[in-house]
């Protein structure tokens, strides 16, 4: 927005003249809501029935030498519910994060090395918690059907992602193993 909008903006708001508005302005950088705070704090504009003021900016005073005013910035609520605030929300991010990784992983069912199924691990974890009494049997039991679990992602290093694979590897062995010594029991007695 250029300085003639913001000098009109200011003037309609504050309902004051355009020169005021003008001076408002450039003592406090172009910035409309300090101007409008400043107005506050010298007189010109009523200030509102609430008290309290939110900002993710700079909290410190003002110097104003040319209008002879020194205007202190608005007492926000105490530090500590400021950044339990701010906690909460990188809460809330940091938990669409690990979403929004687990949807980009992918658990893949495969038997014969042809897939069955493809699912995020977002998917499995939601299963675990809430079926963990059928889905833990299944995958066990699948190990004894020929079935191999793997992990893929395209936006992960490969070495993380190889790492799982391996030992997806091994216990798909180790279970195949157990069954051949089945067969080998069965066949002999």
């Amino acid at each position: 927005m250029d300085k003639l909008n913001l000098v009109d903006k200011l003037k309609e708001n504050a309902d004051i003249s355009y020169e005021e508005a003008k001076f408002a302005l450039e003592n406090n950088n172009w910035d409309i809501l300090e101007a409008m705070i400043y107005l506050e704090n010298i007189g010109k504009v009523k200030k509102p029935e609430v008290s309290e003021f939110y900002t993710n900016t700079y909290k410190g005073t003002y110097d104003n030498t040319s209008a002879g005013h020194v205007v202190e910035s608005v007492n926000y609520k105490e530090k500590k519910s400021y950044y339990s605030k701010n906690d909460f929300e990188g809460f809330f991010e940091a938990v669409c994060k690990v979403i929004d990784t687990g949807n980009n992983i992918f658990l893949e069912v495969s038997r014969k090395s042809r897939a069955l199924i493809k699912l995020p691990i977002t998917v499995i974890i939601l299963l675990l918690i809430f079926a963990f009494w059928f889905i833990i049997p299944l995958m066990i039991i699948g190990l004894f059907f020929e079935i191999e679990f793997s992990i893929s992602s395209k936006r992960f290093s490969s070495d993380k992602i190889d790492r799982i694979n391996k030992i997806f590897k091994e216990l798909s062995i180790g279970a195949q193993d157990i069954v051949d010594k089945i067969k080998k029991g069965i066949n002999n007695g």
